[in-house]
C-alpha cells in the first residue's frame, strides 16, 4: 500500500462511517452481498452429506454410503443390511472417514480408496455429531442416556483402540459440536421441550487447555467450565468454524445459515449469511473447508475458503450449496494496449451504494492485507509502497457498479501502471477491494 494512500483510505473510511446508517436486513431467501453460490444436486434420499475435494461428494441413503465423483458411478463405500440412521460424516485424514450412526451406535472407519475397506472403530451410544479432535482421535456428541435423558455427553473416542472417555456432561438435547484452528471445542446446546421455545440456545466454547487438562486428569466437564460465547440463539443443528474467528450454524428455527461473528472477541453478534424463509429448501448441516490463498469467507473478498451448505426437503430434495466470497472485478472499457483517447475503467458485483478509492501506481506486487481500523476483515492490496500516481474517489450505484473516466494522452514508448479500487459498503460495515489491473498506454 502507498504511503500516500493509506492516511487517505482511512480518513475517508472513517468519514464514511460516521455518516452511514445501520446495515440493512437481508432479503428472504437471499445470499448476502459479497457471496457467490453454487448448487450440486444428489439423490432425494442423500444424508449425511460431505464434500471432499475434487468435487466428491459422500452421501448416505439409509442403507449404503455413497462416494459420488465426477463422470463415476456412485460408488458404495460401506452397506448395511438393514434400514439404518445416520448421524454424520466427518473426514479423519488421508482418504479416511468416519461415519457415526444411531441404529447400532457404531463409529465406522472408512476407506475412500479404490478397493477400500470399512471397519467398526468404536461404540458411542446415540451419536450425534463428531469432530476431529487430534489425528486418530475424535470428540462425539451423543445422547448415551437415550432420549430420555436431561443430558448429553461429549464423548473421546480413539479410533486405533476403541476406547472412549466421557468429556462433557451438558444439560438438554444433543448439540452439534466444532473445533477452531486453536483448537477450542465449540459445543451449541439444545432444548429438551417440544414445541422447542425460542432463545434457549447457548454457544459455548471450552479453551483447548481445559478440553487437554480434562481428558489427562479424567474430568468430566459441565457447563461452568465453558465460556458462554453467545446466549438467546434460537436453534443451531450443525456448527463450522470459519477462517478468521467465526462459527456458522444452521438455524432450524428460522429457517437461516447464521453466522457468530467475533468469537474469540469481546462482543460477539449474530448476522444471518443465507435465509431460506419461504424457499423450497431448509439447510441441514454446513461444512467450511480451509483455502490456502488470500482472502477470507467474508463479503467482497478473494474467493479462497468454501462453506459447503447441505440443503434439503422431505423426501424430494438433496443438494449441496458452495457458498464462496465474490470480490468485485476490474476492468478496462478498452483493451490493451489502450490508444490515446478517452476510456474507462469499470467496476461491476461491487457494493450497492457503497463508497470507494481508485489508486494508481507504476507497478503492482504481491497482495498484502490491510487492516484498516474498524474492519473485521483485511483489505487485500497490491499496489507497492512507493510510487503511487493519483487517487481519485469512486462511487457505486444501487447495482454495485462504478465507472472512473480517464483518458490516455498517449504515451510514447508505451507505458505500463497498475489500478486497483478500494472500498466499502453504504452500512459502513464491510471494507474490500478489487484484484490489481495493469494499463498497457499506448501512443
Amino acid at each position: 500500500m502507498t504511503a500516500q494512500f493509506v492516511p487517505l483510505l482511512r480518513s475517508s473510511f472513517r468519514a464514511a462511517m460516521l455518516a452511514a446508517s445501520l446495515p440493512a436486513l437481508l432479503p428472504a431467501q437471499q445470499l448476502g452481498a459479497g457471496f457467490a453460490s453454487t448448487v450440486h444436486s444428489l439423490p432425494s434420499n442423500a444424508g449425511n452429506v460431505l464434500t471432499l475435494p475434487g468435487d466428491q461428494y459422500v452421501w448416505f441413503d439409509g442403507f449404503d454410503l455413497w462416494l459420488e465423483a465426477p463422470n463415476q458411478a456412485p460408488r458404495s463405500l460401506l452397506q448395511f443390511a438393514n434400514y439404518t440412521f445416520g448421524s454424520f460424516t466427518l473426514p479423519v485424514g488421508g482418504q479416511q472417514l468416519l461415519f457415526g450412526e444411531s441404529s447400532t451406535h457404531g463409529l465406522w472407519l472408512v476407506s475412500t480408496a479404490s478397493g477400500g475397506a470399512a471397519a467398526p472403530a468404536a461404540t458411542v451410544l446415540y451419536n450425534y455429531d463428531a469432530v476431529l479432535f487430534r489425528p486418530n482421535e475424535v470428540l462425539v456428541s451423543a445422547k448415551t442416556g437415550g432420549w430420555s435423558a436431561s443430558s448429553n455427553e461429549v464423548i473421546h473416542a480413539d479410533l486405533l483402540t476403541g476406547n472412549t472417555q466421557l468429556l462433557a456432561q451438558l444439560p438438554g438435547a444433543s448439540g452439534p459440536v466444532a473445533i477452531a484452528s486453536n483448537g477450542d471445542l465449540f459445543y451449541a446446546t439444545g432444548s429438551l421441550l417440544f414445541p422447542t421455545p425460542p432463545g434457549q440456545v447457548e454457544l459455548l466454547r471450552f479453551p483447548r487447555a481445559v478440553v487437554d487438562q480434562a481428558l489427562a486428569t479424567q474430568q468430566v466437564l459441565g457447563s461452568g467450565q465453558a465460556q458462554v460465547v453467545l446466549a438467546g440463539l434460537d436453534a443451531a443443528g450443525s456448527l463450522a468454524c470459519d477462517d478468521h474467528g467465526n462459527v456458522v450454524f444452521t438455524d432450524w428455527y428460522n429457517d437461516t445459515v447464521g453466522v457468530v461473528r467475533d468469537v474469540f472477541g469481546p462482543a460477539p453478534a449474530r448476522e444471518v449469511l443465507l435465509d431460506h424463509s419461504g424457499a423450497p429448501v431448509g439447510a441441514a448441516g454446513v461444512q467450511f473447508v480451509p483455502g490456502n490463498g488470500h482472502g477470507v469467507l467474508a463479503p467482497f473478498q478473494p474467493e479462497n475458503g468454501v462453506l459447503y451448505v447441505r440443503e434439503s426437503a422431505w423426501g424430494s430434495t438433496s443438494q449441496v450449496r458452495r457458498v464462496v466470497a465474490a470480490r468485485p472485478e476490474l476492468s478496462s472499457s478498452v483493451a490493451n494496449p489502450i490508444p490515446a483517447g478517452a476510456f474507462s475503467l469499470d467496476v461491476a458485483q461491487g457494493p450497492a451504494l457503497g463508497f470507494g478509492l481508485l489508486a494508481l501506481a507504476f507497478t503492482s506486487s504481491t497482495p498484502a492485507p490491510l487492516f484498516v481500523p474498524g474492519f473485521r476483515m483485511p483489505l487485500w492490496w497490491e499496489l507497492p509502497g512507493s510510487g503511487a500516481l493519483a487517487a481519485w474517489f469512486v462511487p457505486f450505484d444501487g447495482q454495485g457498479q462504478a465507472q472512473i473516466g480517464l483518458s490516455n494522452p498517449g504515451a510514447m514508448p508505451s507505458l505500463s501502471i497498475a489500478a486497483q479500487v478500494a472500498f466499502l459498503d453504504a452500512s459502513s460495515q464491510v471494507v474490500g477491494s478489487t484484484a490489481a489491473r495493469v494499463l498497457q498506454l499506448g501512443p
